[in-house]
């Protein structure tokens, strides 16, 4: 017992004299960066895509839902659909996302998009056109553009 006392007293001498050399030796450790959202502007975003971004007060949710919209932005360029599905993907992708966590919270939020839906496609369910794709791509990019600055 007693040697065990005198080699744990020559370890912390040891420690102490050298200890400037050994804490240079541990490398330091960095928090990692926070990831940054980079969503490239669109050509145009309409007022009514502005008015619909600003309801969303919520940091973490502009966040979110400015990723959920870019990646619909992407894909509906590649759906072949009608009308009426392009607002079922949506409301479906949108329930799997973010559940009912975001139901009722931002008041007027659900009918801007329909609104945005309604600006391009009209009122009608009829096959969408790749023209009528790409500006639906737009606003929903405009939409991420708009929600991912802070505010």
């Amino acid at each position: 017992m007693a040697n065990i006392r005198v080699i744990i007293g020559l370890l912390l001498v040891v420690v102490g004299f050298f200890w400037n050399d050994i804490v240079k030796l541990i490398p330091e450790s960095t928090p990692n960066p926070e990831p940054v959202l980079v969503i490239n502007k669109p050509d145009k975003i309409s007022d009514n895509v502005s008015s619909v971004a600003g309801l969303v007060t919520d940091k973490e949710d502009r966040t979110k839902l400015a990723i959920f919209n870019n990646v619909f932005a992407d894909r509906v360029l590649d759906y072949q659909t009608d009308a009426q599905q392009i607002n079922d993907v949506y409301s479906q992708a949108a329930k799997n996302m973010f559940g009912q966590s975001l139901r009722g919270k931002y008041n007027g939020y659900g009918e801007g998009l329909i609104e945005i839906m309604k600006d391009t496609l009209g009122d009608e369910n009829h096959e969408v056109s790749q023209e009528e794709k790409n500006d639906i791509s737009q606003d929903f990019k405009g939409l991420a553009y708009t929600l991912s600055l802070t505010q």
